[in-house]
């Protein structure tokens, strides 16, 4: 496959940086705004929740299924979620059929980790029987078209999707796992709201979401997951150096970006009620 990264690094890459140092993006955005985010759930009838949400041009949709298992040893009352994503051909001329690479292992990663570490399950709330089943969710994210800033994307497509989900609940009866009849959804379910907020760098110069044109070009990029009142995950890739001070100050963006779009994007109202 044609290297398109070092097409376009050459091509644009001078135009990109020029534009930066004056404050302005190619896009028409300044250095600290952010692209529009749109999001429609329940678009997989088969899932137990689903979102599609596009950033800009990057687009994704996310579903979550779930299964019952054992639980792991050291955490015997509490269920597990698990984070998947890939990248479809059909995206970007840039992605390839085949096992998952870097890039997807890294989006999966980041999200998954700002979920984990933030409580952002109640995972407690999803165990039948210590020690002998709970319940395993599967967070599945698919790219379909990349436009830049994947991991914000799957973030908010990942709220989305166990916002609207609704999960069977279960009780441990003499022949195993049975169903009540009743459902786990919304608060009761998901407890922080974490967003990853991507910064990218190119020389000294710091922005807030990077398109595509600026990820092929950029020196490194800082992805920090939030929730309202805590930092639950620092993500950094590429050469770029980020200065302790240009951390504090990222770390500062990163929650007023993440309170701004908890706000406009108003996520609660897509927890699925319905009996």
């Amino acid at each position: 496959m044609m290297d398109i990264k070092r097409v376009i690094s050459t091509i644009e890459k001078n135009y990109i940086k020029n534009n930066l140092k004056k404050g302005e993006r190619i896009d028409g955005r300044g250095l600290w705004e952010y692209r529009k985010f749109k999001i429609t759930t329940n678009t997989i009838a088969s899932a137990e929740g689903s979102a599609d949400v596009s950033l800009g041009d990057t687009k994704m949709i996310t579903g979550v299924k779930y299964d019952i298992g054992e639980p792991f040893p050291d955490l015997p009352n509490k269920g597990v979620c698990t984070v998947m994503a890939e990248l479809l051909p059909l995206a970007s001329p840039l992605f390839e059929r085949g096992p998952p690479d870097e890039e997807s292992i890294e989006l999966a990663r980041v999200v998954d980790r700002g979920i984990r570490h933030a409580d952002c399950i109640q995972t407690q709330k999803l165990c039948i029987k210590e020690e002998k089943a709970v319940y395993i969710l599967f967070v599945d994210m698919y790219v379909i078209n990349h436009g830049g800033n994947m991991i914000d994307c799957g973030g908010v497509s990942a709220l989305g999707a166990l916002i609207s989900s609704r999960i069977p609940k279960g009780e441990w009866t003499e022949d195993g796992p049975k169903w009540t009849g009743e459902y786990f959804k919304g608060k009761e379910l998901i407890n922080e709201l974490p967003l990853p907020i991507t910064f990218g760098k190119i020389s000294d110069i710091i922005f807030l979401d990077p398109s595509l044109p600026e990820e092929l070009v950029i020196d490194g990029r800082i992805t920090i997951s939030v929730t309202e009142k805590e930092i639950t995950s620092i993500q950094k890739s590429g050469t770029a150096t980020f200065t302790r001070e240009e951390i504090k100050i990222l770390g500062e963006k990163a929650f007023e970006n993440a309170k701004k779009i908890r706000k406009d994007l108003d996520f609660w109202q897509y927890a699925n009620n319905s009996n």
